[in-house]
């Protein structure tokens, strides 16, 4: 097993340490100008130097989470939110501004994660799609991603199993591979009610185990440990994108070292992950602290 750092949280970092605004927590408006693409390589950049640093693999998410057609509309892209060329052009200079900073790196390798966010944050049952909805409205970003070079794609903060089945099955029709992020709330259930190891297994019985592997992402590590333990086997979770606070905390969470602390103890409970991360509230120095945990496990 090869363990691999990943980024932080983007949108937290970009407006805590960067200073940026993001309309409804959109990192990709920033790809609008020079400076907004400046700030994205500032965001970027610490993680490919740790990365060359402690010697180990580094995963970069695109900062894509919001470019579909429903957030696009809602930014203010309406008179060319349908318009796929407009989604395509967004979705490839993600890419193509990743890889760049990517090639920085002395030595470390780069897995560019072309990242798929949700079409709604909160679960409404009545706004729920069928996979084969999900799969029709997040085909056009994924195929963007995927033409743009991006080494994987993964459906991020999914609430449930019919999205994330959508999304895996966009990128097998894209020749990408995926991957699966879900989120947990505080009692360590998706927000569909179902056990991580349900989402898992619809997932996985519906593509015919698709996806290289499944990970948790904007949750605390004690929420996410929740999850693990809700029964099931966790044989297919490769990683975690975790938060620093707990869900409904306010302030900026655990500090890196006690991050890092919860963050690797999950090991314990999935042995097979080896992508680790953070999401909102965490930055370098979360992710650097991660380094220093695993340490020797990390070779």
């Amino acid at each position: 097993m090869t363990i691999a750092l990943a980024d932080g949280g983007i949108e937290t970092a970009l407006e805590d340490r960067l200073g940026q605004e993001l309309p409804e927590f959109a990192a990709f408006v920033l790809l609008d100008s020079v400076d907004g693409r400046q700030a994205l390589r500032d965001y970027y950049r610490p993680f490919v130097e740790l990365a060359d640093r402690v010697g180990l693999p580094l995963v970069l998410d695109t900062p894509t989470w919001r470019a579909n057609p429903d957030w696009l509309e809602l930014l203010g892209y309406d008179a060319v939110a349908g318009d796929a060329d407009i989604a395509a052009r967004i979705n490839a200079a993600a890419v193509d501004l990743v890889r760049e900073v990517a090639a920085e790196t002395a030595a470390a390798p780069v897995v560019v994660n072309g990242c798929v966010g949700p079409r709604f944050d909160d679960y409404d049952a009545a706004q729920r799609m069928t996979p084969e909805e999900a799969e029709s409205y997040h085909a056009p970003q994924v195929a963007a991603l995927a033409a743009a070079g991006a080494d994987r794609v993964t459906a991020v903060t999914v609430l449930d199993a019919p999205e994330a089945i959508g999304v895996v099955r966009a990128a097998r029709r894209a020749g990408v591979p995926s991957a699966v992020s879900f989120t947990v709330g505080a009692d360590g259930l998706l927000a569909s009610g179902d056990t991580l190891a349900e989402g898992i297994a619809a997932v996985d019985a519906a593509t015919g185990n698709a996806p290289i592997g499944y990970l948790m992402n904007c949750a605390h590590p004690e929420e996410a440990a929740r999850a693990l333990r809700s029964g099931g086997s966790m044989d297919r979770v490769i990683g975690f994108r975790l938060n620093a606070a707990r869900e409904g905390e306010e302030g900026p969470g655990d500090a890196p070292a006690a991050f890092a602390h919860g963050l690797t103890a999950l090991r314990e409970l999935a042995a097979n992950a080896e992508i680790f991360g953070g999401c909102c509230g965490t930055d370098a120095p979360h992710i650097a602290a991660v380094a220093g945990e695993l340490g020797g496990a990390a070779q």
